[in-house]
């Protein structure tokens, strides 16, 4: 029997480190967390929280279900994002015996399964809820209002909450904040935090809203510099934070002396451009929608919730919050 000595030794890890990965506890790194989760794949490791269930030796289908805007995304450097979460649900997903399969809901017929995973914001609420009547079904990175459906995400509300006060501390006067497409989950919770942390210190909001897959960051930064030039931009992801940091760079400015960047997400683009953000725990949220989903099919815990997953703030060199 593979013991948990045995993955740690295959990951090259501690056994804490193993320990930490399978009960969401303290941190671990995505890099760390991914080698762990190969390895319990490779060796069969089977997590004794789960070895009553296993042991009826039920295997679950489970469908993965992605629209064609994430599909296009996945093999392309803005698709960091969502790579690491799908990653994290195939290679865990096994461990918990699900035999999952990656859908394009907007390209295929949906097929018939245990139960479902849906990656995105880009589902309409009524197609999600005619899934669930039928099947157990886990949101990642969305949540619909008042639909009740389990839901994992990174609590975005709270984290441009927390750097937008931070910068007010800081003495920042002029900030502003350049997000993607209100449309999205995601991208309205981010912006929401930072209305609420710039109402609350009275000051005046500055946004801009901004989809880096169709349209130039130029006409967005140059709408944003209009009427005043903020001394900090922060961004509802790190794609749009690279790409303004980038035009910036191009105009001549200085980054963090004239103006400060943060992003949002932490995909490995960041660190190599040392690009200031708040990270959030893809591969952690990738498996804890696979736990999620592996006790709803088990008739566990069958009570919805929503899960967020607090985003932590990484200070790099774009910025001097």
């Amino acid at each position: 029997m593979v013991s948990i000595e045995d993955v740690a030794k295959e990951a090259g890890v501690s056994i804490a480190t193993v320990s930490r990965v399978l009960n969401g506890s303290g941190y671990v790194s995505e890099e760390t967390e991914l080698r762990v989760l190969q390895a319990m794949r490779k060796l069969g490791y089977k997590p004794s929280l789960t070895a009553r269930v296993l042991a009826k030796k039920r295997v679950f289908n489970v469908g993965v279900l992605i629209s064609t805007r994430i599909s296009e995304l996945l093999p392309t450097e803005l698709g960091e994002f969502y790579r690491i979460m799908i990653s994290a649900i195939e290679n865990s997903a096994e461990i918990y015996r699900l035999n999952v399969r990656i859908v394009n809901f907007e390209a295929e017929e949906i097929p018939k399964m245990d139960g479902y995973i849906i990656v995105g914001s880009d589902m309409e609420k009524e197609q999600v809820e005619s899934l669930a009547k039928s099947s157990r079904v886990v949101l990642l990175d969305h949540y619909i209002e008042g639909l009740r459906i389990d839901s994992i995400v990174s609590d975005g509300y709270d984290g441009v909450y927390f750097v937008t006060e931070l910068a007010i501390s800081s003495g920042f006067n002029t900030i502003a904040h350049l997000h993607g497409p209100l449309k999205y989950f995601g991208f309205r919770d981010r912006y929401n935090g930072y209305i609420a942390a710039m109402t609350k210190h009275g000051r005046l909001p500055l946004t801009m809203e901004y989809d880096e897959l169709h349209e130039d960051v130029d006409t967005a930064l140059k709408k944003l510099f209009r009427d005043r030039k903020p001394d900090l931009i922060i961004c509802s992801n790190d794609v749009i934070a690279l790409q303004a940091l980038k035009k910036l760079q191009e105009w001549g400015m200085r980054i963090p002396e004239d103006v400060s960047i943060i992003g949002f997400d932490d995909i490995p683009s960041a660190a190599k451009n040392n690009l200031s953000t708040l990270r959030v725990q893809k591969s952690e949220m990738g498996l804890n929608a696979v736990k999620r989903l592996f006790e709803l099919l088990n008739h566990q815990s069958t009570h919805p919730y929503k899960q967020c997953v607090y985003a932590t703030y990484v200070k790099r060199g774009s910025s001097l919050v």
